[in-house]
């Protein structure tokens, strides 16, 4: 649903390739080409710096912070903020009637997220929530996924679903009376959806400090999404890659 998930999610694959509850820090660089739902909106390219710290009861995972409320070396329950990128510029669409709606603003989400490592496979649970207003929305997230090491190159596909609520839908994707008026769109109410994805991240250690990661994404958009007069393709794909230096 967002392209900072996928990064986040990406480099901390690479940091914690062969990781420990020990502290580590990893500083990176990182670049994400998202292709856009929404109609006339070209090939989003957003090149970004990747920070991640794990502790005994902090971290860090790309734009999430947050403490935990239980660690050991098979349980985690996180309670942390993210930054939740995705947005709609009307100006940036080439579409006419595109570029008569109202804009829709990223926001932040305080997340409470719980992960099982087991293994032979992880499974993770989020439940997060809009704290600006923006949309006051709510996700919820489910995954699993299982990771392989072939000596220095590991290998991490996962697969997925989120659950948006209506009100997130509508802010993102919905189109009002004023706005079906000036555009000439529908109008537009959405409700909740389910978007089920799959994920395969790759990583590649240099040695014990330095690592590349390459990840490449599918989403396939719930009805209540890809129904709406805004959006064009019923397929979100991603693609990204970067490099961590692990202290």
């Amino acid at each position: 649903m967002n392209k900072t998930i996928t990064l986040a999610v990406a480099a901390t694959c690479a940091l914690c390739a062969g990781s420990t509850f020990a502290a580590e820090y990893a500083l990176g660089a990182g670049i994400h080409m998202n292709a856009s739902e929404y109609k006339g909106v070209d090939i989003e390219v957003v090149p970004a710096p990747i920070m991640n710290a794990e502790t005994e009861y902090f971290y860090l995972h790309g734009l999430e912070a947050g403490g935990y409320l239980l660690k050991s070396p098979k349980h985690a329950v996180m309670l942390g903020v993210s930054y939740m990128p995705l947005e709609f510029d009307a100006g940036d669409s080439d579409d006419r009637q595109m570029k008569q709606l109202d804009d829709r603003d990223a926001s932040a989400f305080l997340n409470l997220s719980y992960r099982y490592t087991g293994d032979w496979a992880s499974f993770g649970a989020k439940i997060s929530g809009d704290i600006l207003g923006e949309s006051n929305g709510i996700l919820v997230d489910v995954n699993a996924a299982k990771r392989f090491q072939i000596q220095r190159l590991g290998i991490t596909p996962m697969i997925g679903v989120t659950w948006s609520s209506a009100n997130f839908n509508d802010y993102y994707y919905g189109i009002s009376a004023a706005e079906s008026a000036r555009s000439g769109l529908e109008e537009y109410e959405a409700d909740s959806s389910v978007t089920p994805y799959a994920r395969m991240v790759f990583d590649y250690s240099f040695n014990d400090h330095l690592s590349i990661w390459l990840e490449g994404s599918v989403r396939h958009l719930g009805s209540e999404v890809k129904d709406s007069p805004m959006v064009e393709d019923s397929v979100r794909l991603g693609f990204g890659g970067g490099v961590n230096w692990r202290f």
